[in-house]
């Protein structure tokens, strides 16, 4: 699941939050056609905002948490234990 915010300019700009399950195919469509029609003018703008988990996969990337490995066996040696 994917969440997008994307915003409408009618006489003020709106934000309306959507969820949109982006494996299904209704899903899909539904993401591409709101990129083509953010393509044209700026009275549609997209913004992708990552969920929770990959919010703090970064943050963990950023503080260098994680595995550090010399080769690929070493880094199976680290996952296994």
């Amino acid at each position: 699941m994917i969440n997008y915010i994307f915003t409408k300019n009618y006489n003020d700009m709106a934000t309306v939050t959507v969820k949109i399950n982006s494996k299904s195919k209704r899903g899909k469509h539904l993401i591409e056609l709101l990129t083509e029609l953010a393509k044209d003018g700026n009275d549609i703008q997209l913004e992708n905002i990552p969920n929770d988990e990959t919010i703090k996969a970064i943050m963990d990337a950023r503080a260098k948490k994680g595995f550090k490995a010399d080769n690929v066996d070493d880094l199976f040696r680290q996952l296994e234990s």
